[in-house]
C-alpha cells in the first residue's frame, strides 16, 4: 500500500511537471512598443517587437504553430529566426492574424529565437483600447503559451471632457485652498502641487489626444496630491489648536492648585475633569493625524477644543468670582483714589490740629 501510495505521487509530480513545461513554451527576451507608456489616438501609427525563445516537443506528430494578431490597422509583419544568433529563416506577412507554421519555426534544438516586427496605424474608429499584439504558441489544438498587449486610445471628444473635469477640480481645489489659507492653514506644500497640475492642463488644452492625456494625468495626480496635503495640513491646524487650548487651561487649573489651593474644590474639580476629557480627544487626535486618517483627526480635534474651551469659560468665570480678575483701569486705580483721600484726610487733619493749638495759646 505504501509503495502504491509513493507511486501515485510520483505519477502526480510528473504530470504536474509536464503543466509547467506546457504553460511555459516560450520566454521573451525583448519587448520595445512605441510609443512606449500612455494612450494612444486614432490614426497614430505604432510599433512593437518582440524576441522570443522557445521550445518544441519533437517526440511525436503534433503541430505547432505561432498563431499573431492585432487590432493594429493595415499591420506588416517582418519575422526572423535565429540559431545560434544566426538567421535561418525570414518572412514577411501580413493581416491581422498570421500563422508561423511547424515548417517555419521548426529548426531542431539549440539556442532558438524567434524575432517578430509589428507596424501598424491605430483605426480611426477605434474607442476605448485597441489590441496591439497577441501571440500564442499552439501544439495542436493547445495554447501552449500566450502574451496579450492592449492600450487605451483616446479620441479628441475623450480629452475635452477629461480636461473640463479636472479643470473644474482644479477651480474647487483654489477655492478650498484660499478658505483653509483664511483660517489659518499652511498651504504652501499644496501651492506647488497646485501649480504643477495648473501647468499640465494649459498644456493638455494645445496638444495632440495622447499627449494631452498624458498631461491631463498628470494634473490629475497633482490634484489628488494636493488634495490630500490640504487635508493633512488642515487636521495639524486643528490639532495643534487644540493643543494651544489645553496649555492655556493648564496654566489656569495650576494657578487655582498652586496659588490659590483651590484643589480639592468642586468646581476646579470640574475643569480639571473636562480637561481630562479634552485631552483624551487630543490624544486620539495625534494617533489618526500620525495614521494619515486626516478626517477623523480633525473630527477628534474639533471634540477637544470644545472641551478645552468649555473647561477654560469655567476657569475664566471662576477667577472672575473670586475677585482676580482686576485690572489697571479698574480696581487698582480704585485703589490708588481710595490712598489718596486717605493722605488729604491726614494732611487735613494735621493742618487743623496746628490751628487748635495755636488758638490755645493766644486764648
Amino acid at each position: 500500500m505504501k509503495i502504491a501510495k509513493i507511486v501515485r505521487w510520483f505519477i502526480l509530480l510528473l504530470a504536474l511537471l509536464f503543466v509547467v513545461q506546457a504553460a511555459s513554451a516560450f520566454t521573451i527576451k525583448t519587448e520595445t512598443i512605441n510609443p512606449a507608456t500612455g494612450p494612444l489616438e486614432p490614426g497614430q501609427q505604432v510599433t512593437a517587437r518582440y524576441v522570443l525563445t522557445y521550445d518544441m516537443v519533437t517526440t511525436d506528430l503534433s503541430d505547432e504553430t505561432f498563431e499573431l494578431s492585432t487590432g493594429l490597422q493595415n499591420p506588416s509583419w517582418d519575422i526572423a529566426v535565429y540559431r545560434d544568433g544566426i538567421a535561418v529563416y525570414t518572412t514577411k506577412k501580413t493581416g491581422y492574424y498570421p500563422v508561423l507554421t511547424e515548417f517555419e519555426i521548426s529548426y531542431g534544438e539549440g539556442n532558438t529565437e524567434l524575432d517578430i516586427q509589428l507596424r501598424g496605424t491605430v483605426p480611426s474608429s477605434t474607442t476605448g483600447q485597441v489590441l496591439v499584439i497577441k501571440i500564442e504558441h499552439l501544439r495542436g489544438t493547445e495554447v501552449r503559451d500566450t502574451h496579450t498587449v492592449t492600450r487605451e486610445v483616446v479620441s479628441a471628444a475623450d480629452i475635452e471632457g477629461a480636461l473640463a473635469l479636472q479643470q473644474q477640480r482644479l477651480k474647487d481645489l483654489k477655492a478650498d485652498m484660499d478658505a483653509k489659507a483664511a483660517e489659518g492653514v499652511d498651504i504652501s506644500a499644496v501651492q506647488a502641487k497646485y501649480s504643477a497640475a495648473s501647468s499640465a492642463l494649459t498644456s493638455a488644452a494645445s496638444a495632440g489626444p495622447a499627449q494631452a492625456m498624458n498631461y491631463i494625468n498628470t494634473a490629475k495626480s497633482n490634484i489628488d496630491e494636493a488634495s490630500e496635503l490640504l487635508d493633512k495640513a488642515w487636521a495639524e491646524k486643528s490639532v495643534a489648536d487644540t493643543g494651544a487650548a489645553i496649555e492655556s487651561l493648564d496654566g489656569m487649573i495650576n494657578y487655582f492648585v498652586e496659588n490659590r489651593s483651590m484643589g480639592s474644590d468642586p468646581q476646579v474639580v470640574a475643569i480639571i475633569t473636562k480637561r481630562e476629557s479634552a485631552v483624551q480627544f487630543y490624544t486620539q487626535a495625534q494617533d489618526y493625524l500620525n495614521a494619515g486618517n486626516y478626517q477623523m483627526a480633525r473630527s477628534k480635534a474639533t471634540d477637544g477644543l470644545k472641551k478645552a474651551n468649555e473647561a477654560l469659560a469655567d476657569a475664566t468665570a471662576l477667577r472672575q468670582k473670586i475677585g482676580e480678575g482686576f485690572s489697571l483701569s479698574g480696581d487698582f486705580l480704585l485703589y490708588i483714589g481710595i490712598g489718596v483721600v486717605v493722605v488729604v484726610l491726614v494732611v487735613v487733619g494735621v493742618v487743623l490740629l496746628r490751628k487748635r493749638r495755636r488758638w490755645d495759646e493766644l486764648g
